[in-house]
């Protein structure tokens, strides 16, 4: 039997509890990772955490809000006791926001940057300890998205805190490249996940449903284990997304015009 490109490694998961992170988790698992699974929601967490052992691998769930410094503290020393080190940290844990820049709040504009940014720079730094008992050899996979590459119209807020990670993660990589920790990050189009559902709006503002073919959860987490497995350093998903990626590279001033007819301002009643 040919040996499973993560047998025996340990990988904590923060937004495990569904979506992404919970496909995330399994995909691991089929490839003999052991996982920690964090996440807020502990009845979801308790069902992904039975999913993942039903493929013959130890899960271990633990509640968690990355916004608490006791939470992550937490985290990382039932992590080291279960199972004294970790391989690979995936900070997936996010939150959306939707409206225009002069729409949304300060309170939700610090809302999602405190999940989406504060919160990984807290998981990241927490965990570092762990990840350099493994090293050389461990792994941060950062999940952004194509928005922090580009933004879009009624999508800044958000964008900008998935920006601020890709930034975050260029640096990091450069910092730890010497230990053998590699850095990674996963940038998803859009995805058929409960996102949308929890995401914030400002005031007088929702997202009709965009017709664009979305990627799966399991799609992204089957490339994220790709990479992970490759130590891509990059990876931009969807066609889609590396189109725009790759258009506001070339031509911005385009996609600029083309950028404007992508999202549905559509108010609310």
């Amino acid at each position: 039997m040919a040996t499973k490109a993560f047998q025996e490694k340990v990988v904590l998961i923060t937004g495990a509890s569904s979506g992404i992170g919970r496909a995330a988790a399994k995909a691991y698992a089929a490839q003999g990772a052991h996982l920690v699974l964090a996440a807020r929601r502990e009845s979801h967490l308790q069902d992904a955490a039975r999913e993942v052992e039903a493929l013959g691998v130890r899960a271990l769930p633990v509640r968690c809000d990355i916004t608490r410094e006791e939470d992550v503290t937490r985290l990382v020393q039932e992590t080291e006791r279960a199972f004294g080190g970790l391989d690979i940290l995936v900070n997936n844990a996010g939150l959306g926001l939707y409206g225009p820049v002069e729409g949304f709040s300060e309170t939700q504009l610090r809302q999602v940057f405190e999940i989406n940014f504060f919160g990984l720079v807290r998981v990241t730094r927490a965990a570092l300890p762990l990840l350099r008992k493994r090293a050389p050899g461990s792994q941060v996979v950062n999940v952004s998205s194509v928005l922090g590459h580009r933004g879009l119209p009624l999508l800044g807020g958000y964008g900008s805190s998935k920006a601020a990670v890709n930034l975050l993660t260029e640096s990091l990589r450069a910092e730890l490249a010497a230990e053998g920790i590699s850095v990674l990050l996963v940038s998803p189009g859009l995805t058929e996940t409960e996102f949308r559902d929890s995401r914030l709006n400002a005031e007088g503002w929702k997202q009709d449903a965009i017709p664009l073919n979305a990627m799966s959860s399991e799609a992204v987490a089957n490339a994220m284990v790709r990479a992970s497995r490759r130590k891509r350093r990059e990876t931009v998903l969807t066609l889609p997304g590396r189109v725009m990626v790759l258009a506001n590279r070339w031509m911005p001033s385009l996609f600029d015009r083309v950028a404007r007819r992508v999202v549905n301002p559509a108010r609310k009643p």
